[in-house]
C-alpha cells in the first residue's frame, strides 16, 4: 500500500513513518508540509492512501480533498485533526474523507482505521462520532414517520395516502427533513441514515 503523509510538524511525521514502517505492506513514497505540495505529489505518485493534516500551510483542506477525490476517486483519505469543532467535522463529512481521526487516538485505533478504510468503510474517532451524535438533528414525530416511509420506497404519493395527508403537505415534511439532515436526494439520506445509525 503507497502511502503519502501531509502534516506540515515533522516530528509527527516521522512518528506516523516510524509506526507505518513497522508493517512490510506499507509504503510511504512521500512526505509533504503544504497542499500544494500534496496536490503534486498526488498525481506523481497516485498512492493507494493519504494522511492529511487539517491545518496545512497553502490552506484549503475541504478543496484539496475534492480535487484528489474528483480526479483520483480511488485514492483513500484520512484525515487527522488535533482539533474538536463540530462544525469542522460537518465540513469533513460532506466532503469525501474517508476517515476523520483526532491526533489522540492511539497507534492500535489508527492502524484498524487503515484497514477498515481500504475495505470501504468510514472511520471516525470515537471523539468525534460523540460530538456529531450530540449535534444530532432533531426531527418532528411526523417527520421521522415520513423519513421511515421514504426509507421503505414509498412515494410521496404512497405516503400521503398512508398517513392520510395530502401530497402537498408530505412534499413539505420531505423538504423540511432533508434540509435538517442536510442531503438533497434519497440515495444520500440512505447514506445518512445509515452512517449516523439515525434512525436508532
Amino acid at each position: 500500500m503507497k502511502i503519502i503523509l501531509a502534516d506540515d510538524h515533522q516530528l509527527f511525521r516521522e512518528g506516523l513513518r516510524t509506526l507505518l514502517e513497522l508493517d512490510p505492506e506499507y509504503q510511504i513514497v512521500s512526505e509533504v508540509d503544504n497542499t500544494d505540495a500534496l496536490l503534486a505529489d498526488v498525481t506523481r505518485f497516485q498512492p493507494d492512501l493519504i494522511f492529511q493534516d487539517y491545518r496545512m500551510p497553502t490552506g484549503g483542506t475541504i478543496s484539496t480533498i475534492n480535487k484528489i477525490k474528483k480526479q483520483f476517486p480511488e485514492i483513500k483519505l484520512i484525515i487527522l485533526t488535533g482539533m474538536q469543532s463540530t462544525r469542522l467535522f460537518k465540513q469533513l463529512l460532506s466532503s469525501k474523507a474517508d476517515g476523520i481521526l483526532l491526533k489522540e487516538v492511539s497507534a492500535e485505533f489508527l492502524l484498524q482505521a487503515i484497514k477498515d478504510v481500504h475495505n470501504g468503510k468510514r472511520v471516525l474517532s470515537p471523539s468525534v462520532e460523540e460530538c456529531l451524535a450530540y449535534e444530532k438533528p432533531t426531527l418532528t414525530s411526523r417527520e421521522f414517520q415520513v423519513l421511515e416511509l421514504i426509507l421503505e420506497g414509498l412515494s410521496n404519493e404512497k405516503i400521503a395516502s398512508k398517513l392520510s395527508l395530502s401530497s402537498k403537505t408530505i412534499e413539505n415534511h420531505r423538504y423540511n427533513l432533508m434540509h435538517k439532515l442536510g442531503v438533497g436526494n434519497v440515495i444520500e439520506l440512505l447514506k445518512y441514515v445509515q452512517e449516523n445509525d439515525f434512525l436508532n
